[in-house]
C-alpha cells in the first residue's frame, strides 16, 4: 500500500503498538543519537529512549518503560523527563524536544530504567527534515532525513547538523549495512508481550552513516 500523510499524522493511531524512531550522526561525527517512542496500548505504557553518543566516550542515556499512553499527541511527561514529538508536516517536517534527566552509562551492560550511572541533565531541540520518498508501506514506512538543532548535555552543547533516518511502524528495522562498528548499546525492552528482553543496535561511519540492529549479546 502507497504511504499517504494520514499514515504519518501527528497523534498516536489507534493501533495497539504506535513505533517512531529515528537515529542520526553527525556530519563530522561527533555524535550520534537513537531516539524511540513505542506506545503500546495493550500494556497501558509507552517506552521511550534516548541514547546519545558523543565519539570516544561512554553514551548518555534517557530510558523510561511507563510512560502515560496519550490520545491527542505525543506528548509524555514524567518524573525527570518531558518530551514531545510534534509533526509540523507529516511526511516532510517533524521536531522533538526533550528536557530530562539521564545517565553516563556503561555500554558493555544492557541498560534498563533500574540501571545505575552518572545522572545529568539532557536537551533536545532538533528538527527531522525528510530529504527521499519514504519507503515501505502504510504499516511500515521510513524515510532519510536531515537532523538539525540544539543537543544539550550537561554543560556541554552541540549545534547539530546530522544525517539520519526516521521510521513509523509496528515493528521498525534499520537498514543493513556493511561498515564497522563505531559504538554500540543494548538496552533492554518490552516485547509485545511486556517480557523486557535485549535490543542491540550500533552506529557506523563510512561514507554512509546511521544506525544498524546488532545481535543481542546477553538476556536481561
Amino acid at each position: 500500500m502507497h504511504v499517504t500523510e494520514s499514515d504519518d499524522r501527528g497523534v498516536p493511531t489507534p493501533a495497539d503498538i504506535d513505533l517512531i524512531e529515528v537515529d542520526f550522526v553527525a556530519d563530522d561525527r561527533s555524535l550520534a543519537g537513537w531516539v524511540r517512542l513505542d506506545v503500546r496500548r495493550a500494556l497501558g505504557a509507552t517506552g521511550f529512549l534516548v541514547a546519545l553518543f558523543p565519539r570516544g566516550e561512554d553514551p548518555v542515556v534517557v530510558i523510561d518503560h511507563d510512560l502515560p499512553v496519550v490520545s491527542g499527541a505525543f506528548e509524555f511527561r514524567a518524573p525527570g523527563v518531558w518530551t514531545e514529538f510534534c509533526c509540523e508536516t507529516p511526511l516532510d517536517h517533524w521536531t522533538i524536544g526533550l528536557e530530562a534527566f539521564g545517565l553516563v552509562v556503561d555500554p558493555a551492560e544492557v541498560i534498563t530504567p533500574e540501571t545505575y550511572g552518572e545522572r545529568v541533565p539532557v536537551g533536545l531541540d532538533i528538527d527531522l527534515d525528510t530529504v527521499g520518498a519514504p519507503d515501505g508501506d502504510s504499516a511500515s514506512f521510513g524515510m532519510d532525513i536531515r537532523v538539525h538543532g540544539e543537543v544539550l548535555v550537561a554543560d556541554r552543547a552541540w549545534d547539530l547538523d546530522a544525517i539520519g533516518r526516521r521510521r513509523r511502524a509496528s515493528h521498525a528495522r534499520s537498514r543493513p549495512r556493511e561498515q564497522q562498528v563505531e559504538a554500540a548499546l543494548t538496552v533492554g525492552w518490552p516485547n509485545d508481550d511486556g517480557v523486557v528482553v535485549p535490543l542491540r543496535r550500533g552506529w557506523v561511519g563510512g561514507n554512509r552513516p546511521g544506525w544498524v540492529d546488532l545481535p543481542a549479546q546477553s538476556d536481561v
